[in-house]
Formats: C-alpha cells, structure tokens, sequence
C-alpha cells in the first residue's frame, strides 16, 4: 500500500513538474518582444486640429492603432505609445500645459503580458483567454474562489495578474510622462480596488472589486491623486466590475486649468457632474467603443443603469447610437456644469478578433465636433484651449 501511494505521489510530482515546465516556456519575454518581434505600426495616421495656440495649453487625444503583438511585453507596448509622443514631439505640439488622453480600457490588455507567444496569434480572445487560463491554472483558480463579482471566470482573467499589470502600467505611463514633460490621462485599466501608498505606487487589494480605473500622470511622473473609477459600468462589464461611489469624482488641478476626468458611459448621468459644476476648465472622456457599425445603428437605450429624468426614451430605436452620444452624454451634460471645452477619445485597433473604431469628439464652446472612425490606422487630435 506505502509503494502504491508512494508511486502516486511520484507520478503526481512529475506531472506537476511538467506543467510547469510547459507553462513556463515559450513565453515573450521583456525587450526581446515575444518572438523578437515589434509590434507592427500602422504606416498611415492622422493629425487633426482644433483651435488656435493661445498659450493656455492643449488637450491632444491619441488613439494608438495596437494589436494584441502591442501588449506582448510592457516594452512592446510602450513602443507602440511613443511612436506618436514622438511625433507630437517632431512637431513642438507637446509643452508643460499639454493633457494627454488615451483610450479607455488601454492598459487593461496588460494582462496578456508575457504570456506564451501562441496567444498572440490566436484568432478570436476567447481562444487567447484560454490559453492563457492554461497556462496559469492556480492563480486563476486562486481569483476564481476569491471572486466576489458575478462572473467569476472574467474576474479571474483579470485578477491573476493585477499586482503586474499595475506595476506594467504606471512603469510605461509614468515614464512617457516624464520623458515628454507632459499630463497623461492613461486611459483605464482593470484593478481590484486600487490605490496609490505611500511611496505613490499604485497597489491593489487581492480579492476586492474589481474597477474600471483610470490613473492622471503628472509632467514629473508622478501620480495625482485621486485615482478615477468608474461610476456608472455598462451591461458587459458589471459581471465582473463595480461601480464606484458617485460622490467621489475629482477636479485635478494641471498647467491648463482645472480638469476633469469622466470614464466613458460615466460621461451620460448628471449624477457624474455633481462635483464637477462650476470648477472645472475642461473635460476629457477615455472611452472604448465598438465597430462603427454599431455607433451608426439604432440606439438601443441607456445600458447598466435607468435613464436620467431628463431622457426622452422614445429615441430608444429611433435615433442612432452616435446621435445619442451627442444629445445625452459630454455635449449637452458638460455645459449643465458650466464645462465648454472639453474631449472624448475612443479606442481603435485589432486586438484578436475585436476591432473597435474609434471617434473622437471635440467639444469646443458647447459644440461638439464628431471625427469619422479611424480605421484601420492611428490617430492624433490636437484641441487648443481658448
């Protein structure tokens, strides 16, 4: 009986032993970008601008054209951020009073770093996410059974790697920040409850909530506090996010005036301006959207949360969903708080089988530009503040 249970152990141990090895190997490693390989830039983007120079500063949207070889490592996705500071540098566009937003979700995609090279070459995320959930069984079991969100497969994805992916996150936005002597609204990421010690690092809490966070880089680097969590998540992140406290929503005080920080569909509820009315110079609204099939197509209604008093609900079917975006979200809610500059930037690229589309809005004294998708390419948007 002791040899029968002692050649289970055995077994047991060189499976476990082998595992290992697998889950271990063939991973993209750090400056040697997967499989040494740098994410593939798309040759074609676009500069567009807004205003006149009037010495105030300027809030200069970038909507990076990023594949999923563009989160292969933190060095590969940093790569991929500053071939467009670069160019804003090429041509004098960045000074001390220049606000930088990237697109919501951008950092989030972290999670797939320096995972095994077959992930970035999958077709579809659920494939990817698979491998990956392969390759990490404990961890993600560890999150799983810690879950305290409805779908505890997707919190796990996100949780496994939490503590890296915010140190990833703040290494690469901390830097171009400082590199380019600039505020960086770094889009979002995922975290567990996150917050910023005492050293100004951001750290998470194992185990706790997971929110839609974005992070206000200061042209030293540093991070200004308070970091910006998502008030009002949509259908397809409350499975697996929080929404934060309607109460907490910050004013940071940059080079260019007062600014305010609202994470996408946050950027519909008037509850969201409450803090924000009369002090704030400017807006900017990281944003993720879809195909721009969907942003043209009927719109469907207010998701995750009850419309607003104010909303006319027989629009639901009848107008379109960028039509809505203009009637209910920034454009009209921003001057209800005495805000009349302002812009939202959404995600674009080809990340496995999403490919969102992203637009960008202008608001300039309570009008709101709309730019055409940017697909299939990169984009820069350079708003001056009068």
């Amino acid at each position: 009986m002791k040899k029968f249970f002692l050649r289970i152990g055995i077994m047991i141990v060189i499976l476990l032993s082998a595992y290992f090895i697998w889950s271990l190997t063939g991973r993209a490693k750090e400056k040697e970008t997967g499989w040494s390989k740098l994410p593939e830039f798309k040759a074609r983007f676009e500069y567009v601008e807004a205003g006149i120079d009037s010495g105030k500063g300027n809030i200069i949207g970038i909507q990076p054209y990023l594949t999923a070889t563009s989160y292969s490592t933190a060095f590969n996705f940093e790569v991929s951020l500053r071939f467009y500071f670069e160019q804003l540098k090429r041509e004098n566009k960045l000074t001390d009073k220049s606000i930088v937003v990237l697109p919501e979700y951008i950092g989030t995609w972290l999670v797939a770093a320096n995972e095994k090279e077959t992930i970035y070459k999958q077709e579809t995320i659920e494939k990817a996410m698979t491998t990956m959930v392969r390759s990490n069984l404990f961890s993600f079991f560890y999150g799983y059974l810690k879950s305290p969100a409805k779908d505890k497969s997707k919190y796990a994805i996100f949780h496994l790697k939490a503590e890296k992916m915010a140190k990833q996150y703040q290494q690469v936005f901390s830097t171009l920040a400082k590199v380019y002597k600039c505020t960086i609204v770094a889009g979002s990421i995922a975290l567990p409850d996150a917050s910023i010690n005492s050293k100004g690092e951001m750290q998470i809490k194992s185990g706790a909530p997971i929110y839609n966070t974005s992070v206000v880089f200061g042209n030293d680097g540093e991070i200004l506090s308070p970091l910006i969590k998502k008030l009002f998540p949509i259908d397809d992140e409350q499975g697996f996010t929080a929404a934060a406290d309607t109460e907490l929503q910050p004013v940071f005080t940059t080079k260019a005036g007062k600014m305010a920080v609202l994470i996408c569909a946050d950027s519909w509820y008037p509850q969201a301006y409450n803090n924000l009315t009369n002090k704030a110079d400017f807006i900017v609204v990281p944003s993720l959207g879809d195909k721009d099939s969907v942003w043209l197509a009927a719109w469907k209604g207010y998701n995750g949360f009850k419309a607003p008093v104010d909303v006319d609900t027989t629009d639901y079917k009848k107008i379109s969903e960028g039509d809505a975006w203009l009637k209910y979200s920034m454009n009209k809610r921003a001057a209800t708080a005495n805000i009349h500059q302002g812009m939202n930037v959404f995600f674009t690229g080809s990340l496995w089988d999403m490919k969102p589309e992203g637009r960008v809005l202008i608001l300039q004294n309570d009008s709101t530009t709309v730019l055409p998708a940017s697909v299939g390419k990169g984009r820069i948007v350079n708003l001056y503040l009068q």
